[in-house]
């Protein structure tokens, strides 16, 4: 499961980050990611927002994240959800899977000239 915050501990070496305390908060400091005191904890523990942290970084942690999640439950399951909802988690995870520039282009190529011209850029025109 993706958390929303890493402490400096988790980041350390994630892609291509760099191998000790110090360095991951001097980058940290430098490319200006959001971040907090941990809470609970002595000294100057920090974390770090997901969303700040740089692209490379975010695609290690989800492909950890997605390895160390077991698959069993998902393979086991009797009750089919309703379409409509698969439908969500399938956009949900594409979307998830977009490069930040990616993200932005296709939001804005729907927004500007709508589904319909959308579809039809994919060779997929829609049914009137």
């Amino acid at each position: 499961m993706k958390k929303d915050w890493y402490r400096t501990s988790e980041l350390i070496g994630v892609g291509g980050l760099p191998t000790t305390r110090q360095g991951v908060t001097a980058r940290a400091r430098r490319e200006k990611w959001i971040g907090r005191p941990v809470s609970g904890v002595q000294g100057k523990g920090l974390e770090f927002f997901w969303e700040s942290l740089p692209q490379d970084v975010q695609w290690e942690l989800t492909r950890r994240a997605l390895q160390e999640s077991p698959a069993f439950p998902y393979l086991v399951k009797t009750v089919r959800p309703e379409p409509e909802k698969d439908r969500l988690a399938a956009w949900m995870t594409i979307y998830q899977q977009f490069k930040l520039e990616e993200c932005e282009e296709v939001i804005s190529l729907v927004l500007r000239e709508g589904i319909a011209a959308f579809l039809i850029r994919l060779g997929i025109a829609p049914k009137r």
